[in-house]
């Protein structure tokens, strides 16, 4: 029996080759590697589009440089010119930051108030409350405004304001031609962030007053009573 089983390890292979077993643990670690690596840009990318955002918010995107992105971020400037080759890539990083921490309202979300002024003031409230979280960043993007990237930016923030006027003002059942016009004016004028910097930080109204003005003076427009005699 003994010599059965000594003839059968026989015929087993037991050459292990060394060269063979080190590259397959090589071809184990690398993936693990790249994982770590992955991680670590991923990392030190929030880093710096936090710093950028950070920037963006208190001193502006004309007066943010890539040495004070790196001074705030705590790494080189080359590290990144490597994440953020230009102000194109600086700004959409910032922007996708804000957007995450704390994204703007969708006006597609308005359409499920039915009820006109209703409507309305659900929208004033995100966008106001909005305006009032981010009212530092939202300024110096419109002092800013000659800026390329923070043009392009104004046009696409313009293009879903406009966006929303529509939804609001289709709640409102057809007037007449001038009364309609009249009634987008005025809805987009309540929505504008101009509008509220006046009334909140200008006039010192609270939110909940400029919400209440704002719903007073398009319900004047729709109703007529906004019109000269």
């Amino acid at each position: 029996m003994y010599t059965d089983v000594h003839s059968f390890l026989d015929d087993v292979e037991t050459h292990v080759n060394i060269g063979d077993h080190m590259s397959s643990l090589k071809e184990k670690k690398r993936p693990y590697r790249l994982q770590r690596r992955a991680a670590r840009q991923a990392e030190t990318h929030l880093v710096l589009a936090r710093a950028a955002f950070d920037l963006h918010s208190s001193i502006g995107p004309a007066r943010t440089t890539v040495s004070a992105i790196a001074e705030k971020a705590g790494v080189q400037r080359l590290t990144v010119y490597r994440h953020f080759p230009d102000q194109d890539a600086i700004f959409s990083a910032c922007t996708a930051y804000s957007f995450a921490e704390d994204p703007p309202p969708n006006p597609e979300a308005w359409r499920s108030v039915a009820e006109p002024e209703p409507r309305l003031q659900t929208a004033l409230l995100q966008l106001y409350g909005y305006y009032s979280r981010k009212r530092q960043l939202l300024a110096n993007l419109y002092r800013d405004a000659e800026v390329p990237v923070v043009a392009a930016a104004l046009v696409r923030r313009r293009e879903v304001l406009a966006k929303g006027i529509a939804i609001l003002a289709e709640a409102w059942p057809g007037a007449d031609v001038k009364t309609d016009r009249l009634l987008v004016a005025a809805i987009g004028h309540a929505l504008d962030f101009t509008t509220w910097q006046s009334l909140v930080e200008t006039q010192e109204l609270s939110e909940e007053e400029s919400i209440e003005t704002m719903l007073s003076l398009v319900h004047a427009v729709r109703s007529g009573r906004g019109s000269p005699a």
